[in-house]
């Protein structure tokens, strides 16, 4: 279970699956946090990092964000992954009109 920030939220967890291993795909009110069995966590962007979230394949989930000029992308084998979409896209809606 990973460490919460102050005012953070849990709103869903998704098992995913990586180059990495296993792990928890966090969907948090402020952005996403991913962590990797037996390793810890992995990733952590805010919901304005992300530049693409996308499914690729009906079970591969891809999200891509900036830093600096270099485009990264992280690809995660998950179950039904146009629903992982949608909840990406509807958490960062929340964020946005939120603040």
């Amino acid at each position: 279970m990973i460490g919460l920030s102050q005012g953070q939220e849990i709103f869903d967890k998704l098992k995913v699956q990586s180059k990495m291993g296993s792990g928890i795909l966090y969907l948090l009110n402020t952005g996403i946090a991913w962590e990797v069995s037996e390793k810890g966590l992995a990733l952590e962007l805010n919901y304005d990092e992300i530049i693409l979230v996308k499914e690729i394949k009906k079970e591969m989930l891809l999200i891509s964000w900036m830093e600096r000029k270099d485009r990264y992308d992280v690809k995660f084998n998950i179950k039904n992954a146009n629903e992982a979409v949608q909840k990406v896209i509807k958490y960062q809606d929340h964020k946005r009109l939120t603040g």
